[in-house]
């Protein structure tokens, strides 16, 4: 059963289709790139909430301070009107996670003046003004080949200035994929790395980036920047080149640019990670590999694959996931069928090769999509424009030497049920016909999204184009009961595991009295899949106070991968895709108790500035509180490495005899107060009164204002635009903005790094569900 969501577009003009980590669907129309993604609130089936929202976003708009106007470019230089190109979108690409604020991810767009942008979002995702264009990537193109006079010269123009505005164009890119972390994470990372970015430009040039935001820098930049590491230049075959061409088919023949980029997986060797980047040209298919040291990237010698032509043909696609020998799947689509190579990561040569034929079939590939499962070879699904349904193959998979078509997916007979209904509809007795402009999996690989219109095959299409619509089809890869079974072991986020979990409450859970066994059955999939990190041998004593990505490091591995947290994280995700929220006071309680016990064992100098010695004496006073609770006889119950072991049943209660009390006599009252020294941590801003630390997520005034706490520094919120939420479950933290500005000036030379900006940079997702934040 797929789900199915519309949205207004140009179906003629429907050119990507991208799925990102951050569960967001991008598709580029004609008019522009829209955003799709699902609700977190609970909906029902017979309410009117929908469970997809959209944001157009308006990528063809510039500024002439982002754009200036450009002066046609001379007849030698064959002006492809980029001067004057309307700017719809042609491409997009979502990086991976860590480069948008909150860790989100970034979105690449290139447009068809050749502009390549990035756009993130600055406050929330539902609002088209938050979204914005962070940077174009042109301009370092420009800066960096204006400086760099050794660069080889052009065989396409001679002038300078024109040389320089040909390698300032952007004609295809490809990010490179998140390096293997070596265990699997929701939501998190113990730790990022830096994005890079490669891009051709039209000078028959491959150009290396890595772009940096003030995220990705931990504060350090306030800007979006990218910066050229390096560049590789083509050197076309003499038969394509002309130095004066004065015929147009010589110019057709020209080796002008590289249409197709990939960047494949990375796979670690020894204490290097290698990849490859491929590219196509007018007659053959080259790569480069890529090798990842310690934070720096190094170019190999190219290798050419003879008799692979591309041109006016495509895409390439890598396999997302590499075999276990350590080489890579690459899905080249010829203009004679597909060719299914395998690769070498180590030097970039072909292993071996199998083609298959595309059923004759004579319109471009519209749509790439691997379906990688564990247990099986992976499986390639795609589309083509307007033959997909008329085909008999969409999916392949190599079996025994040799690829094989597989059944009919569900996403193929989706289309082909709607193109029935619309014939009926229509009274088109069958004469119908569907374009199919995309494909894209998932982040978890559970569903596959399929873009499709729909027309009438032998009679005029009437209504004006704004009445046309194009259709999102989400459809699963697999049954909901093998979905049910393990989830994948990758890197997701919260949001992901949301959509899914929610499918399988819906799909396979028949009614309320199952779901308790649902939910532990969930809880323990997960832990299976994305369990704690290793954290033997680490301390917090011993750090360095200077190191902010170091400590950083240390206390995400210690405190946001606790196995205890990690399990009562989980559960409070499930109680969302369940709708059952009323157990997550006690799971919410211990994960703030045991974040609260390892912040007091970060070295004393980190606390060196008022702000930071506010936040860790509420911890002080929170831990007290909790064992003035929970423990008022002893402590001995507080484990080696100050967790607190207190047994949960499958419905997340607490059964010790310590905390008979329910969840909600956690929830402190003002009773309470007198139980733990020294309560009035903080003052009212607006009457001077004492604040009593009573409550974990309330603050009140002995006067009786009151605000909500910070879920991390339990700081009282007090003020307006100072706030961040979760994204699933509404938990209020401070900004990282406003902690910066409690601290701007404050501190000190040697000692940069604060306890505050430690806390903050580490728990960059919420730490009671694991949804990314938003605000």
């Amino acid at each position: 059963m797929a789900d199915v969501t519309e949205l207004r577009c140009w179906p003629s003009c429907v050119d990507a289709l991208d799925w990102s980590q951050d569960n967001i669907i991008a598709l580029a129309s004609d008019e522009r790139v829209e955003l799709l993604f699902p609700n977190t609130v609970s909906y029902e089936r017979d309410n009117d909430v929908p469970q997809w929202q959209h944001v157009p976003l308006q990528v063809p708009w510039f500024s002439n301070d982002e754009l200036p106007l450009k002066n046609p470019a001379p007849l030698s230089n064959f002006s492809i009107g980029e001067e004057i190109s309307p700017s719809v979108p042609i491409a997009i690409s979502w990086s991976p996670p860590g480069l948008a604020k909150h860790r989100r991810c970034a979105l690449a767009v290139l447009t068809s003046n050749l502009v390549l942008s990035i756009w993130s979002a600055e406050g929330k995702l539902n609002e088209e003004s938050s979204w914005n264009r962070r940077l174009l990537i042109n301009n370092a193109l420009t800066e960096y080949f204006s400086k760099n006079t050794t660069a080889q010269t052009s065989s396409i123009s001679v002038s300078a200035e024109e040389q320089l505005r040909l390698r300032s164009r952007v004609r295809a890119m490809a990010w490179a994929p998140s390096l293997p972390s070596g265990c699997n994470t929701m939501g998190t990372q113990v730790s990022y790395e830096r994005q890079y970015l490669a891009v051709s430009n039209d000078d028959n040039q491959v150009v290396f980036m890595v772009v940096d935001s003030p995220t990705s820098t931990l504060g350090s930049s306030r800007t979006w920047k990218a910066e050229v590491l390096a560049d590789a230049s083509l050197i076309p075959d003499q038969a394509t080149t002309f130095t004066d061409p004065e015929l147009f088919e010589d110019m057709v023949q020209q080796q002008r640019f590289i249409p197709h980029v990939a960047w494949s997986p990375w796979i670690r060797q020894d204490d290097q990670y290698r990849s490859v980047v491929i590219y196509a040209t007018n007659e053959d298919v080259r790569a480069r590999p890529v090798i990842c040291s310690d934070g720096n990237i190094s170019l190999s010698d190219e290798v050419a694959y003879p008799g692979m032509n591309l041109r006016y043909s495509g895409p390439l696609s890598w396999c997302p996931q590499p075999d276990c020998s350590d080489q890579l799947t690459l899905a080249l689509f010829t203009h004679s069928g597909l060719v299914y190579a395998t690769i070498s990561a180590k030097d970039a040569s072909i292993v071996n090769t199998i083609s298959h034929d595309l059923d004759g079939r004579w319109d471009q590939v519209s749509g790439v999509a691997w379906d990688c499962d564990t247990h099986f070879p992976p499986r390639l699904h795609f589309s083509s424009l307007l033959s997909t349904i008329q085909s008999p193959t969409a999916v392949l998979q190599k079996t025994h030497g040799a690829l094989e078509r597989g059944k009919a997916p569900n996403w193929k007979e989706k289309i082909e049920n709607s193109m029935v209904l619309f014939s009926v509809k229509n009274d088109l007795k069958g004469h119908s016909k569907t374009k199919v402009w995309g494909l894209t999996a998932s982040p978890l690989g559970d569903f596959i999204a399929a873009c499709n219109s729909l027309h009438p095959s032998d009679s005029i299409e009437y209504g004006p184009p704004a009445d046309r619509r194009g259709t999102i089809a989400l459809s699963t890869l697999k049954q909901y009961s093998k979905i049910r079974e393990s989830f994948p072991t990758r890197n997701t986020t919260a949001e992901n595991l949301l959509f899914t979990l929610k499918k399988l409450v819906e799909n396979t859970v028949e009614d309320a009295d199952q779901m308790p066994a649902f939910a532990e059955e969930a809880v323990e999939k997960m832990m299976q899949a994305y369990g704690p990190v290793d954290s033997s041998g680490r301390t917090l004593g011993a750090v360095d106070v200077n190191n902010l990505e170091s400590i950083v490091k240390e206390l995400k591995t210690i405190a946001v991968f606790d196995e205890n947290t990690l399990k009562d994280r989980y559960s409070t995700l499930v109680s969302y895709a369940c709708n059952d929220t009323s157990s997550n006071e006690l799971s919410r309680t211990l994960i703030t108790y045991r974040l609260a016990t390892v912040l007091q064992k970060l070295p004393p100098a980190l606390a060196h500035t008022p702000f930071s010695k506010e936040i860790i004496a509420h911890q002080k006073r929170l831990t007290a509180l909790i064992d003035s609770l929970l423990f008022p006889n002893e402590a001995e119950d507080e484990t080696i490495d100050g967790t607190v072991e207190v047994p949960i049943d499958q419905t997340g209660t607490a059964t010790s005899n310590e905390t008979n009390a329910s969840a909600m006599d956690i929830g402190i009252s003002s009773s309470n107060s007198a139980r733990t020294p020294d309560a009035a941590t903080d003052l009212c801003d607006f009457c001077s009164a004492p604040i009593p630390f009573t409550d974990l997520t309330m603050a009140a005034c002995t006067n009786g204002h009151e605000f909500p706490r910070c879920g991390i520094s339990l700081l009282a919120i007090q003020a307006p635009g100072i706030t961040k939420y979760c994204g699933i479950c509404s938990t209020p933290f401070l900004s990282e903005e406003f902690a910066q500005a409690q601290e701007a000036g404050e501190l000190e030379a040697e000692s940069p790094v604060s306890l505050s900006s430690v806390m903050f940079q580490a728990c960059d997702v919420c730490v009671y569900c694991g949804g990314k934040f938003i605000g």
